[in-house]
C-alpha cells in the first residue's frame, strides 16, 4: 500500500504543469576563470595563455597569463613613474601573478587606450610588426575577435 501511493505522488507531480518551467532557488551566475568578467580581457587571456599563468613562450620567453615581455613590464612602469601614482613597480616575476597582470592590463590600456577600443589594443599588445611565425596584429586581432563571439 506504501509503494503504491510513493507511486501515485510521482506521477502526480510529474504530470503537473508547473513542473514543466524552470524554478531556480538561486539564479545561476556564469563562472569565470581567475574572475575576470570583462570579455576583452577573457579574450586576450584565453588566446594568449588558455587561463595557464605558469605558461612560458619557449620561442619568446613570454610569461604569465597575458604572455608579458620585459618590454611591457617596463611599460608599465615608465607608466606609474610618468603618472606619479603611488603604486609599487612590477618585476618581471609579477608576470605569473594574475591579479597582478590584470593590474598591469588595465594600466596599459587606460593609459593608451583610453577608449578601449579592441583593435588598439590587439596593436598594443601583439605590436605592429611580424611575428616570428609570420602573424601580424590583423591575424591576431581577427583571432581575439572570434574569440569574443564565442
Amino acid at each position: 500500500m506504501l509503494m503504491f501511493a510513493i507511486f501515485w505522488v510521482f506521477t502526480l507531480r510529474v504530470s503537473a504543469p508547473c513542473i514543466n518551467q524552470p524554478f531556480y532557488i538561486l539564479k545561476p551566475e556564469p563562472i569565470y576563470v581567475f574572475n575576470i568578467r570583462d570579455p576583452i580581457l577573457r579574450a586576450f587571456v584565453g588566446f594568449e595563455s588558455f587561463y595557464n599563468q605558469y605558461v612560458v613562450n619557449p620561442i619568446s620567453g613570454a610569461r604569465g597569463i597575458l604572455q608579458f615581455l620585459p618590454v611591457m613590464i617596463n611599460e608599465v612602469n615608465r607608466i606609474l613613474l610618468e603618472c606619479d601614482f603611488n603604486y609599487s613597480l612590477y618585476s618581471w616575476e609579477d608576470a605569473f601573478d594574475v591579479q597582478k597582470s590584470i593590474d598591469m592590463w588595465y594600466i596599459v590600456q587606460r593609459y593608451h587606450n583610453p577608449d578601449y577600443n579592441i583593435q588598439k589594443a590587439c596593436q598594443i599588445w601583439f605590436g605592429i610588426g611580424v611575428q616570428y611565425d609570420g602573424m601580424t596584429w590583423v591575424s591576431y586581432y581577427k583571432r581575439i575577435q572570434k574569440r569574443l563571439s564565442t
